[in-house]
């Protein structure tokens, strides 16, 4: 038979001698011959544990170094299944042979690769844009964290629900569990037209009804502690840079998707923004929205793009350590401050159509998911009732 060992590896002679990292490798030893597969990583060379063969954080909560060490993990899990069949086969595995096994493993048996590998072509072939290329990534993260060899023939009605029972223990919302099967459902589809794939049917008809979503607002309490948030000096650039960018939407109703784009070409006049949202590219559709002063208060730039921000994963981290320094108890994203909009809207104007019509919707019922009303309005709605009312109160 044959010795064969996969470890982390790099070259110690190409440090780079301005950020000190290193090209992250899988050195292969098969039989004591020696070959380096490249892992197309960088990181710090005194933050990579060679000994068991993992990376260490350059930072507290480093958002990069579970990624990386879980994109390790599976390369070097796919080099185990190869030593394994080979083994079981009883068939002399060389350098060579191994080089090959591995272009043809990640080109036809692993999904997890053809996901990430197409939806990068599908963004070069303008299918899909940057914001959704970028959201699918974290998709390859989660089956790689429960499958690191994701093997398309694996892949049937079984495996779909217990990947579903994996991600809900792993306490991944619903709305993240739904939208990870309907991604891999979409690249599954995909794969099944192209003839050197074999996709299992079950997997692609594995049963996946929309879950119904608890739509989260802020009140307007909730907008202002914020908004104190914002003056009190006790928040970091990145974090001011996010706050003002989310309350802009509180007060304008943009998505995160035109956020990043929103720009001073977009006003037509210092009171309207008009321009093409993102989700109506395709169409070709206009959007003309109102820009209060109190929206206009939180553009950073307003001769050029109005925010400077980070990737939208940590916009979203970032918001979470806003919530907490405003003590609120509700779970942030970015699309929460657009839900706000449409809460603030209704509970002050209360117009439905005129609602549609800033908001974009297309349909009336899709707007009417925005019509949030919380205890505290209803209560104050009704107060309202018994105004006319007020001396005869003490009768009762």
């Amino acid at each position: 038979m044959f010795s064969f060992s996969s470890k982390l590896w790099y070259d110690k002679r190409r440090v780079n001698s301005e950020t000190g990292e290193v090209s992250l490798c899988l050195q292969i030893v098969i039989d004591s011959k020696h070959k380096a597969i490249p892992l197309k990583l960088r990181w710090p060379a005194e933050l990579v544990d060679l000994v068991n063969g993992k990376l260490l954080p350059r930072i507290k909560k480093d958002p990069e170094v579970l990624d990386y060490n879980l994109i390790i993990e599976s390369e070097r899990a796919k080099h185990t299944e190869i030593h394994r069949i080979y083994r079981i086969k009883q068939e002399h595995l060389t350098l060579e042979r191994f080089a090959h096994e591995i272009r043809v493993f990640n080109a036809r048996e692993c999904f997890s690769v053809y996901l990430d590998t197409e939806r990068k072509k599908r963004y070069a072939r303008k299918e899909i844009g940057l914001h959704t290329c970028r959201n699918e990534h974290p998709v390859v993260m989660r089956i790689l964290k429960f499958d690191k060899l994701c093997l398309f023939r694996q892949m049937d009605a079984r495996w779909m629900k217990r990947l579903k029972s994996y991600l809900l223990g792993e306490d991944y919302s619903m709305g993240t569990v739904w939208t990870t099967l309907k991604v891999i459902k979409t690249y599954l589809r995909l794969a099944s037209k192209e003839p050197m794939y074999y996709v299992n049917p079950e997997a692609m008809d594995y049963p996946n009804p929309m879950p119904f979503f608890k739509t989260t607002f802020l009140n307007k309490d909730e907008v202002r502690n914020l908004m104190k948030l914002q003056r009190s000096g006790k928040l970091n650039d990145i974090e001011l840079r996010v706050l003002k960018a989310f309350l802009f939407t509180c007060f304008t109703s943009l998505r995160i998707s035109d956020l990043y784009v929103a720009n001073a070409c977009w006003r037509i006049d210092t009171d309207y923004l008009q321009f093409i949202p993102f989700k109506n590219r395709k169409a070709q559709r206009e959007l003309r929205i109102p820009l209060m002063e109190m929206a206009k208060s939180f553009i950073s730039d307003i001769s050029g793009v109005f925010f400077s921000l980070p990737t939208s994963v940590e916009y979203n981290r970032t918001l979470k350590d806003i919530a907490h320094k405003a003590e609120i108890k509700k779970r942030l994203t970015s699309h929460v401050g657009r839900h706000t909009f449409g809460y603030l809207y209704m509970t002050n104007v209360g117009n439905l159509k005129a609602l549609q019509e800033i908001m974009g919707h297309k349909y009336i019922y899709t707007t009417e998911r925005y019509a949030h009303l919380d205890d505290a309005y209803k209560l104050e709605s009704l107060s309202k009732i018994q105004e006319g009312f007020k001396d005869l109160v003490n009768d009762f």
